[in-house]
């Protein structure tokens, strides 16, 4: 009679961890483009005013290094192009940059639908639904994903 109970929280509890599991190592968006080098791992959202600032964080995909003569664009959903207002790239001395790290500066209207990042010779899926988040002013929102 004790034996059910605890068969049913262990089955839960396996079911929960997988889960977990799942949502932990699932990636920022499915088939990410290999022709732009590096993959997104994060977004970061953060509410100024009617503004908001953008962070991205990417890791490189593979051993091709990153074209630093290339221009690297945030497209919206109305077709306007937003160069990154500050860019950082991070790795070891003397070697190619294993991330790189973009913030843009938007207007409300830009996050009203899907947003498209072309780097080297590709095109990533930044956020893939339409609307713009609610984001609290100072209240920094992180995204996993790119269905934001």
């Amino acid at each position: 009679m004790k034996r059910r109970p605890t068969r049913i929280l262990l089955v839960l509890l396996v079911l929960a961890s997988l889960f977990a599991g799942w949502a932990w190592l699932r990636p920022y968006a499915w088939n990410a483009d290999p022709g732009a080098r590096f993959k997104i791992a994060q977004a970061q959202l953060k509410r100024d005013h009617s503004y908001y600032w953008l962070d991205l964080m990417l890791e490189r995909k593979g051993d091709a290094p990153h074209d630093d003569t290339k221009p690297v664009t945030l497209r919206t959903a109305s077709g306007r192009v937003v160069e990154p207002a500050d860019t950082t790239l991070s790795g070891k001395d003397g070697a190619q940059p294993s991330q790189l790290w973009l913030k843009f500066w938007l207007e409300s209207g830009d996050l009203d639908g899907p947003l498209e990042l072309k780097l080297n010779d590709g095109t990533l899926s930044v956020k893939s639904t339409p609307g713009v988040p609610a984001v609290s002013p100072g209240q920094p929102k992180l995204f996993l994903t790119n269905r934001w």
